[in-house]
């Protein structure tokens, strides 16, 4: 957390000539914030990352090493000396340990990790981080969605306004999608006006929400500059891990090519990433479905009229309103032979003049077995559904 951190500097700056005051200091945030304060503590003076339990223990002992080594002095000996000779010598965690000043070192840290302009992550820290997080998902068998975004006509702004005005433009953005985006997700300026996003243990519908709420907020947010308003839109990309790709560059390049789909819907929006190149085609279908909202108390089992399908989802009439996010079972049958019970996450939901409600489910996270199902009867069905019926769509709409 990084209020803790700067907590911890703040306390190492202020008490830097008071290690009794320093200490007393560290065993109050500690208390009031838990073990997590130790790894924070040793990731600043020592640059080793060590588990809180572990580091508790470490600390422990480096309190009663201080002791020792001053009644051994008969001085007082300075708790970062302490430090050192405890990892030096009896731990022995550092083998060439180079002495620095902290705000020193934060400093170099900041430079290598942050962009100067947005105060993101810059890519060369993203790169790291995706690898990271990668590799946990792949440990824990967890989700992991990343958003590639992409300021829509950018150069436009910098042509007629300039680069100062473009650069306000950045700097205000990010703000806003660090305003957005929740506590574990991960931001970047990937390069340019290009903005990544990693969404840990989150699966591509539920990565689509918290999209969405940003290219909400950015469009409905006018950017103050010399007496102007400015008014910017982005466009953005979702690929997931491990139905997209297996590996984190994949990962980004898929994202990557979901953002570009988006522009090519007329930007500001935001798209997923598909291996199969039919998702986008949607047909007339038309029958009752039972559907059932799913949450904490599930609601009851109801019938809706389907009005079309594709592989990526299906759209419904229903009587009732279903909000913006829900997760759907849908039972769909097919065939006699092929009845499917789907889960999908509502894009969409818009009263229509009759009174009932046109409802876009998309089977963002459906498994290989539903989609090959799916695709199975669009194909069998294509040959005897006329051209004016065939439509292309950016997702279940």
């Amino acid at each position: 957390m990084a209020s803790i951190r700067n907590q911890l500097l703040d306390y190492f700056a202020q008490f830097a000539h008071d290690d009794a005051r320093l200490i007393e200091k560290l065993h109050a945030l500690t208390a009031q914030q838990g073990r997590e304060v130790y790894t924070y503590i040793f990731q600043i003076l020592t640059n080793l990352d060590l588990p809180p339990a572990e580091a508790e223990k470490h600390w422990s002992q480096i309190i009663s090493h201080s002791k020792n080594l001053s009644a051994a002095m008969g001085r007082e000996v300075n708790l970062r000396t302490a430090v050192c000779d405890y990892f030096c010598s009896i731990n022995k965690s550092l083998h060439n340990p180079k002495i620095i000043e902290i705000h020193l070192f934060e400093k170099a840290a900041k430079s290598s990790t942050f962009d100067n302009l947005t105060g993101l992550l810059n890519r060369n820290a993203f790169d790291e981080v995706l690898s990271r997080e990668i590799s946990r998902a792949k440990r824990h068998d967890a989700n992991l969605t990343l958003l590639f975004l992409d300021l829509d006509d950018f150069k436009r702004i910098n042509d007629t306004l300039g680069h100062v005005a473009g650069d306000k433009v950045l700097k205000e953005v990010s703000r806003l999608i660090m305003l957005e985006k929740r506590a574990e997700d991960i931001a970047a300026r990937y390069g340019g006006e290009e903005i990544t996003i990693l969404l840990p243990e989150t699966s591509k519908a539920d990565g689509w929400l918290i999209a969405e709420r940003i290219r909400q907020r950015i469009e409905e947010t006018a950017i103050h500059y010399e007496g102007k308003n400015i008014k910017v839109t982005l466009s953005g990309g979702l690929a997931s891990f491990p139905i997209d790709a297996n590996e984190g560059l994949t990962l980004l390049k898929n994202a990557d090519k979901a953002m570009y789909r988006a522009k090519s819907f007329g930007k500001n929006n935001i798209s997923f990433y598909s291996m199969d190149k039919r998702r986008n085609i949607r047909v007339e279908y038309t029958a009752l479905v039972e559907i059932q909202e799913l949450g904490i108390h599930e609601k009851p089992v109801l019938t809706a009229t389907t009005k079309s399908l594709s592989i990526g989802g299906i759209l419904i009439e229903s009587g009732v309103f279903i909000e913006t996010g829900s997760k759907i079972q849908i039972n769909i049958s097919l065939s006699k032979e092929t009845p499917l019970l789907v889960i999908g996450t509502v894009l969409r939901s818009e009263k229509t003049e009759s009174g009932n409600h046109d409802v876009s489910i998309a089977f963002i996270d459906s498994d290989r077995v539903i989609r090959n199902e799916i695709s199975s009867y669009l194909i069998r069905h294509l040959k005897d559904i006329p051209a004016h019926s065939l439509t292309t769509a950016q997702a279940a709409s």
